[in-house]
């Protein structure tokens, strides 16, 4: 994770200089707040890297002696099947017309938006 944390350093320091350079050249509010937010997201993944690489050390990618077996393990768990995605699509879709063709549609898509993804985050939460 050090070397990810050096490249959004850089990638942050980048929209730090040339936002400050628009905002003072410029005057133009639109493009110094996007510039601003590229500033702070690049940072916050800097900080997320940095923050890993201190808990739990150097990955074997980050050595240069390491061997690929090191890295090799468990992926993980992948679900077999679900409903919940399939859903979570058709949820986007009735905010995103809820938008378009009224309130009562845009609810009722949040509100099926907010229970598949509350689903596919907790469906195999007890799964051991």
């Amino acid at each position: 994770m050090k070397a990810e944390a050096f490249l959004f350093a850089g990638v942050a320091g980048f929209f730090f200089v040339t936002g400050l350079g628009y905002a003072l050249w410029s005057r133009e509010p639109a493009g110094t707040a996007a510039l601003a937010v590229s500033f702070l997201m690049a940072s916050l993944v800097c900080a997320f890297c940095t923050v890993n690489h201190r808990r739990r050390g150097a990955r074997p990618e980050d050595r240069k002696e390491a061997e690929v077996r090191e890295r090799s393990g468990g992926l993980g768990f992948f679900p077999p099947r679900s409903g919940r995605p399939p859903l979570a699509g058709l949820a986007v879709a009735l905010t995103a017309l809820g938008v378009v063709f009224g309130l009562w549609l845009f609810l009722i898509g949040v509100g099926l938006l907010v229970a598949a993804v509350a689903g596919m985050a907790l469906e195999f939460a007890g799964r051991t």
